[in-house]
């Protein structure tokens, strides 16, 4: 049937490859945070931030990892918010990609709440409950399902409240879609290229929960958001 999720496609995207010329990097970049703006990438995260956050201590400062941090729009987008609620905040964005951090060192020159610290998702050097949210978005589908249990996994263990899963719905519906919009609104190769692949490389919501419960996450939400986003949203029982 033509409404039934496709399978993954695996793809490598080229971004990932980090064999793209930096000015074309940066152009593709400033793509992303024009779909994130306008297409919910933002607003998925920042609905479950402000849920967490209204849990928090209002004198105690709140700690958030992103991991896979990319360009650090997400980070910039959650501090901004929470400069608006009067938060007390900092963020710890994780990358493994030098020329991804360079462009992220740039950005953030306003933001003294967000530290960029290079390592590796699968292996990130902290430890257990030693933030008090961890998220990761809209790079979950960059990964094999082995990688990306792995991930929930590790961002269970590092959070003290919960974590944060904000990433594609695959579909065949949103791959059309995308692969016309990027045709329209940019000349740029990677994104051209990227963003119908990540759709297609994306889970799914049921993909989701059983990876959850593969990692051994005790409470959790799978949910969907328009349009085709999804947000696997762990939080602990107690909390």
């Amino acid at each position: 049937m033509f409404f039934s999720s496709p399978p993954r496609n695996l793809k490598p995207e080229l971004l990932d490859l980090d064999d793209a010329p930096f000015d074309e990097v940066q152009d593709s970049l400033e793509d992303v945070r024009w779909v994130n703006r306008y297409l919910g990438g933002y607003r998925v995260l920042l609905y479950y931030i402000r849920n967490f956050i209204k849990r928090h201590p209002l004198d105690k400062e709140f700690l958030i990892l992103d991991l896979a941090t990319g360009s650090a729009d997400q980070p910039i987008a959650v501090v901004d918010m929470a400069r608006q609620l009067n938060v007390k905040i900092k963020v710890v964005a994780l990358d493994i990609n030098s020329k991804m951090l360079n462009y992220a060192h740039e950005k953030i020159r306003a933001y003294p709440e967000i530290h960029l610290v290079q390592g590796d998702i699968h292996s990130p050097p902290f430890g257990e409950n030693s933030f008090d949210v961890v998220m990761n978005s809209l790079s979950l589908h960059h990964f094999t399902r082995i990688q990306a249990v792995n991930i929930l996994r590790m961002a269970d263990l590092m959070s003290r409240s919960g974590f944060i899963i904000n990433d594609l719905h695959r579909s065949r519906i949103a791959h059309a879609f995308i692969l016309i919009l990027t045709r329209l609104v940019t000349k740029n190769r990677l994104t051209r290229h990227d963003a119908p692949v990540s759709v297609m490389n994306a889970f799914t919501p049921s993909e989701m929960v059983e990876m959850a419960q593969e990692a051994g996450v005790k409470f959790f939400t799978v949910n969907r958001h328009f349009p085709y986003r999804i947000g696997l949203v762990s939080t602990r029982k107690d909390c």
